[in-house]
This record gives structure tokens, C-alpha cells and sequence, in this order.
């Protein structure tokens, strides 16, 4: 007799079932016929994720039992024993992305004919990928929103690019990650690399990489034979470096030495873009550092410290560094006049009144005292009037005595002028009175040896 054959179809959303029972020869006495079904969890799988699509092989039979295969592609996909029904899974990337027919075979036992399930159809998709790029600034930092750089301070700057497969999906992406930088000009490759476990590494910029204007920075996954390609683009703005303009003041054109600290130094930078330059701001003379400052919304101000620069007159230049967006520029239309430390000069006498004839016995002692601090040197003149009397230098600590009848009889204005160094003043005392009277004259008590010090 003769076997029948029976196509048996079963759909639904998530599978596919084909049964196909075999077409024998003259049965045996104790051989039961069988069909087999083959119904998959998903008609469509990504390539690298077969292993998640369940296929399930039904055998209709007495005796369901036995081994089984499904194959497809020229190859066996999966194999195991089955019971009526039974399940198994491929390994991934067991099949490349295409269109495949798949048939479950059924060995049969003693009591049962061997079946195959009529071909179902599988098909093994590109895994899609996500593309993502960050852009990192010198320290690291990622910057958020769309970057704005400064044509020449672009160095260090950076895109860290990576690509991702479908999440919970296995298998990580290969392949060629291209960088590239679109403008008005045309398109420009930064950096070509190899995906690393999905990563592409850093692109880093040069100082002058990107022209100034708007750049399209472009990162393209140009995906393999598991991965789809993808991409993804950022805008980045390459500004000009704006010139800039660099104004010093003094608080006063003059200052005496020893208090220089009282000079106060303003400087002002502005560039032409309306902008606030940022950054150091460095005052010299002649090479020689005078203080330094950086600036505070554009401005910022700074002074000499104590003694720092003797007296005399000091061209200044005001020099600015410049900062990733602005040039640096400077001022040299200032001088500062350091004048020297102002001095009060004490005249002390030994007596008021002297006798004609023994001048000799007054003696003048003087002090010159700096306004701040230090020791005036030099000499010191006693003076009649415009007339000079003596003199006495400080470093000596002495005074000065009249030559006999030097003066005459009659009352005479002695001052003493301090004649000035390098460093300290020129001052003169307030004048003092001396009286000299003829020498039968008796002197008061009370007047000789009277000092007066100012």
C-alpha cells in the first residue's frame, strides 16, 4: 500500500510551522508513519544574535521519539533528540546575513519512519548601530552643546567616537571609523582607525586643524559583514583670534622713593570682538619686572613694592599674553618718575647768645631724617643767612663750631640745609636766632648754653 503525504501549515505572529510527512516504500508490518513540523520563534534574527531564535520540532507519530536536525544553509544548525516535541538553538554568527530555507529532519526508531517538515523560511539581518562622538576639551572635560574653538588654540582639543550594536544583542562592532570635517570648501578626513571593542579612540586636533567658520564633524561607521553602517555629526564653530588692545594708568605720574607701594597701576584690555580677554598682564622698565597682575573682566590693577626702584625716571611697558581667544598686545606710553625720599633737617645749638671774640664756643649739631625709612649721607651746611658758616657730614656724627669772630655783634638767622644723595631729599631747618654781643657785655643768665632744637 501506499503512504499518503500531508502538508499541514500552521501560522502565527511570532512563528512558522511547516509538517511534511515522508513518502515511503512498503511499509512494515510494525513501522508507524510520522510528519514532522519546524516552527521558529522569530522569522527574522540579527546576524551575531541567532543563537536567541528558538526553533521548536514537533513529530506527530505513536512512537515520537528519536534524533533530529535542523538544517539549512548547507549546514546543520542544531541537533538533540525529540520526544513528540523538542527545541534548539543555533550558535550565533552561524549564518550570514541573507535569506535562508530551513528544514527539520526526523530520524525515526523501530516503530517510527524517518520525516523532514516542509522548508521554512529565516532570514539573518544586519544588526543596526548607533554611532555616537563626544567632544572633549585639553583637560579632558567633555564640552556640551555645540563646541565654539579658536582658530590657532584648537591643540589638544578631541572627538572620542564609539559604535554600539542593538543593547542585549550579542556580538560587538568592527571595522573602519572615519572622522571627517565638512565646510564650505568641501569635506576633509581628521582620522581614520580600527574599532576596538567597538571604540574608535581619540581624534586630537592640531592648532590650526579646523578653518575658522562652521565645521560639520562627521563620524561614519562604515559598518562589516555583522554591523550596519551608521553615523553621526556635531557642529563645531572655529572662531578668529581677536586683536586686542592693551591701556595702562598711573595713579600718579610721581612717586618718592620708599613708597612706591602708594603707586597704583590700572590696566585695561579690550578686543575688538566686544569680548573680555582673560590672562596675565606683566609691567616692566627696561626688562626690569615691576609687578604683575591678572586680569578681572578685562581689567586689573597692580604697584611696586618698597624701594623697589630708585630714584629717577622709568619708561613702563604694559605687556599683555594674550588668552586662547585673544592676542596679546601692549602699552609703553607711561613713565613713572621716582623722586627721592623727601628729608627734614634739625638744627640744635649750644647757646643763643655768644660773646664777640669766642664764637668758637657755639657748636652746631644737626639730623637729617628720611620721610619713610633708611639713612640720609652726605654733608650738611650751617648758613648766616645765604652765607655759609661750616659744614658737617652726617656719616661723622660731629657738629660745626664758628671761627672767633666770625660774626659780628648783632642777632643773625643760622639755618642748616641737608644737601641731599641718590636717594634722599635736599631740606633746610627752620632758621634759628644767634646773638652775638660785645664781649664787656654780661649775658644774661638763663641765655648761655640754651639749645633750641627743631
Amino acid at each position: 500500500m501506499k503512504w499518503r503525504k500531508v502538508l499541514v501549515g500552521v501560522a502565527t505572529a511570532m512563528a512558522v510551522l511547516a509538517v511534511q510527512t515522508v513518502a515511503a516504500g512498503p511499509a512494515l508490518a510494525d513501522q508507524d508513519g510520522s510528519s514532522t513540523s519546524l516552527s521558529l520563534q522569530s522569522g527574522t534574527v540579527f546576524a551575531g544574535a541567532e543563537d536567541l531564535d528558538v526553533m521548536t520540532v514537533t513529530v506527530s507519530a505513536g512512537n515520537p521519539s528519536g534524533p533530529f536536525d535542523v538544517g539549512g544553509g548547507g549546514k546543520t544548525l542544531c541537533s538533540g533528540s525529540v520526544n513528540g516535541t523538542a527545541t534548539c538553538t543555533m550558535a550565533s554568527q552561524a549564518l550570514a546575513p541573507g535569506t535562508y530555507t530551513l528544514r527539520a529532519n526526523y530520524y525515526g526508531n523501530v516503530d517510527t519512519f524517518s520525516s523532514f517538515s516542509n522548508p521554512v523560511t529565516l532570514v539573518v539581518a544586519v544588526q543596526p548601530t548607533t554611532t555616537s562622538m563626544q567632544v572633549l576639551d585639553p583637560g579632558g572635560s567633555m564640552v556640551t552643546g555645540d563646541p565654539r574653538l579658536v582658530f590657532g588654540h584648537e591643540q589638544n582639543y578631541a572627538f572620542s567616537v564609539n559604535t554600539r550594536g542593538i543593547v542585549g544583542v550579542g556580538s560587538i562592532p568592527h571595522g573602519t571609523m572615519t572622522i571627517s570635517d565638512t565646510t564650505s570648501s568641501g569635506t576633509t578626513t581628521l582620522c581614520t582607525s580600527t574599532l576596538n571593542l567597538g571604540d574608535a579612540g581619540l581624534c586630537t586636533l592640531d592648532t590650526s586643524t579646523l578653518p575658522v567658520g562652521t565645521n560639520q564633524i562627521t563620524a561614519t561607521y562604515a559598518g562589516d559583514g555583522l554591523f550596519a553602517a551608521s553615523s553621526t555629526t556635531r557642529t563645531v564653530t572655529v572662531l578668529p583670534v581677536q586683536a586686542t588692545t592693551t591701556a595702562l594708568t598711573l595713579s600718579s605720574p610721581s612717586v618718592p622713593f620708599a613708597s612706591e607701594q602708594n603707586e597704583v597701576l590700572t590696566i585695561r584690555v579690550t578686543n575688538a570682538g566686544g569680548g573680555t580677554p582673560t590672562g596675565l598682564v606683566n609691567i616692566t622698565t627696561g626688562g626690569t619686572a615691576v609687578c604683575s597682575l591678572f586680569l578681572s573682566g578685562g581689567t586689573g590693577r597692580c604697584s611696586p613694592t618698597g624701594s623697589q626702584l630708585r630714584p629717577g625716571t622709568y619708561p613702563l611697558t604694559a605687556t599683555y599674553g594674550g588668552d586662547s581667544t585673544d592676542t596679546g598686545s601692549s602699552d609703553t606710553s607711561q613713565t613713572l618718575v621716582v623722586a627721592k625720599e623727601p628729608t627734614t633737617t634739625a638744627l640744635t645749638l649750644s647757646a643763643d647768645t655768644i660773646a664777640f671774640g669766642s664764637e668758637d664756643v657755639e657748636l652746631f649739631t644737626v639730623a637729617a631724617v628720611p620721610a619713610v625709612s633708611g639713612a640720609p649721607t652726605g654733608n650738611v651746611t650751617v648758613k648766616n643767612g645765604a652765607v655759609a658758616v661750616c659744614t658737617i657730614v652726617l656719616a661723622s656724627g660731629d657738629g660745626c663750631f664758628l671761627k672767633p669772630s666770625q660774626l659780628k655783634v648783632g642777632t643773625f638767622q643760622i639755618t642748616a640745609t641737608y644737601n641731599g644723595d641718590s636717594t634722599f631729599a635736599a631740606s633746610t631747618s627752620p632758621a634759628q636766632p644767634v646773638t652775638v654781643v660785645d664781649a664787656l657785655t654780661r649775658i644774661p643768665v638763663g641765655q648761655t648754653g640754651v639749645r633750641h632744637p627743631v
